[in-house]
């Protein structure tokens, strides 16, 4: 997780330290944690070259996270002035969201789950058959899978293609907005007929990224132009999608950081399958139900 997204959460004067609800096993703690620690993976973006390890975690910084932290538009998201987010701020918007998409300990283990499916004649997955020739690969390879990790964590080139698909649009919230150490969510989108789908009763989805506490971004893929839309969300959309944060978190075993505040975080948590053990100003402590 890039420390320069993270500091956007940060709850201190010098951004270095955010609140979390973080994983344990059956037991998820909140308390307050540094952004440093959180924004480390030992060996993420390590892949093998026959006996050597090869790491890209500089070229991810000097060709990814620098450019968008030093861009005009990261200046409007870490300042807050995200009403300021026009058609100019597109280019990087589209590409932070992809690339925070596939650059996790999730995604990477979502790809092998994926492998792991295509290898079992039963799965109900419509896998084609190049898709499950691709998989194979992965699973007799697993260090070519983490190669692939690598190369698409330190490029957004095989997202360029997509581009013109795509249309983004900004959501203010009238709350404060959680993320997750996976911070990009896939999430079930209005059906509309220029969306991008291109397997046989695929559900439509889009990407879902929290900017910061006050701000949404959404991406869609189809034929909609060049669309780009920056307005005020209802409250009820403001609390969905904190759900929904919560819900990812709950759900998925990779993703084992919910940055948030304590703002209704029980009752959220309590909503889903976790019960409330403890309660201090300092910690709150949530035990996952049997």
């Amino acid at each position: 997780m890039p420390q320069f997204y993270l500091r956007n959460f940060a709850i201190d004067p010098g951004k270095q330290k955010l609140t979390t609800v973080t994983k344990h096993g059956h037991v998820a703690v909140w308390a307050k944690r540094s952004i440093k620690s959180l924004g480390f993976e030992r060996d993420l973006y390590v892949s093998m070259r026959g006996d050597v390890p090869v790491s890209v975690e500089s070229i991810i910084n000097e060709r990814i996270e620098t450019p968008i932290s030093k861009s005009d538009t990261w200046q409007k998201i870490s300042s807050g002035n995200t009403a300021a987010l026009d058609k100019s701020d597109k280019p990087i918007l589209y590409a932070l969201i992809r690339h925070l998409n596939v650059r996790t300990p999730h995604y990477l283990s979502v790809t092998m789950e994926l492998a792991r499916m295509a290898g079992d004649e039963n799965s109900a997955f419509p896998f084609t058959d190049e898709e499950r020739e691709h998989y194979a690969h992965l699973r007799s390879n697993p260090n070519e899978a983490k190669a692939m990790f690598n190369l698409m964590s330190m490029s957004t080139t095989w997202a360029e293609a997509d581009y013109r698909k795509a249309a983004i649009s900004i959501f203010r919230s009238p709350i404060p907005l959680r993320t997750l150490s996976s911070p990009v969510m896939s999430l079930p989108a209005p059906y509309h007929p220029a969306l991008y789908l291109p397997k046989p009763g695929m559900i439509p989805f889009q990407f879902v990224l929290a900017l910061n506490p006050t701000t949404i971004a959404t991406l869609v893929l189809g034929n909609f132009g060049d669309v780009f839309t920056n307005d005020e969300m209802p409250l009820d959309s403001a609390i969905g999608y904190n759900r929904s944060f919560v819900a990812q978190f709950a759900h998925f075993d990779g993703i084992r950081h919910l940055v948030t505040s304590r703002d209704d975080l029980s009752t959220d948590m309590t909503w889903a399958p976790y019960s409330l053990v403890s309660n201090t100003e300092q910690k709150i402590t949530y035990r996952r139900k049997a």
